[in-house]
């Protein structure tokens, strides 16, 4: 009757089914050549590009889209460490090593520019706002002003620089960049913790860059290892 399923014949007593083929997902391999120019392209553009946008965002008006395009770097860089090896453990470290380049070096870079630029200045707070964490912690940012009238770029401090004590119309000295780049710090942040965060920045992008070329010197010595 049409419509009607074919059923399958049991097989005889005794006779075991073949076993069901694994249908395995074909890696995409790439050249030798191809390797290599991914290797170097990710190994050495990813940390440079990524380094560059924490240094441009330094400055609090271009943090926001240099934070995207850092992030965006990183991506497409996880995405050629994964070509060139599509296995292994060397993608979790790639990872990491991504992560903390995103968010090590803007911090470091700006502790570094006020430590080697920064002026004590008297500013005047001209508000205090506050925020509660998930934790309950509250933290403080203080709109304030310069003291002699003059412009104050980025004219808002947090951390040591501001906190509930603080009134409207108090005087209190910080640090500020007479170029205007980066934002005002307190005199009481460790600027010299914060700084040694640049090295930490240099060493990881280093490390970037080696786990890039292990990763394609491992794929070309099994890729010669099929050939032979």
């Amino acid at each position: 009757m049409a419509g009607r399923k074919k059923q399958k014949r049991p097989l005889a007593e005794g006779v075991t089914p073949p076993p069901k083929r694994v249908r395995r997902r074909s890696e995409p391999q790439l050249s030798p050549k191809a390797v290599h120019r991914t290797a170097w392209l990710t190994g050495l553009l990813t940390p440079v590009l990524m380094v560059g946008a924490a240094a441009l965002g330094t400055n609090p008006d271009y943090q926001l889209p240099c934070g995207i395009l850092a992030f965006l770097v990183l991506s497409a860089g996880v995405i050629g460490i994964g070509l060139i090896r599509a296995r292994g453990w060397i993608i979790w470290p790639a990872v990491l090593f991504g992560v903390l380049l995103l968010a090590l070096p803007t911090t470091s870079f700006r502790a570094q520019i006020m430590a080697q630029r920064g002026v004590e200045t008297a500013v005047v707070v001209t508000a205090a706002h506050s925020a509660k964490d998930r934790n309950g912690r509250v933290s403080w940012t203080c709109d304030i002003r310069r003291a002699d009238g003059q412009p104050l770029p980025h004219a808002r401090v947090g951390g040591f620089g501001c906190s509930g004590t603080y009134a409207v119309g108090d005087t209190e000295n910080i640090l500020v960049d007479p170029a205007g780049w980066a934002p005002p710090v307190s005199p009481d942040e460790d600027l010299a913790f914060r700084r040694g965060g640049v090295y930490v920045t240099a060493a990881l992008a280093v490390l970037w860059s080696l786990l890039t070329l292990v990763a394609a010197r491992r794929t070309l010595r099994e890729a010669g290892a099929r050939r032979g």
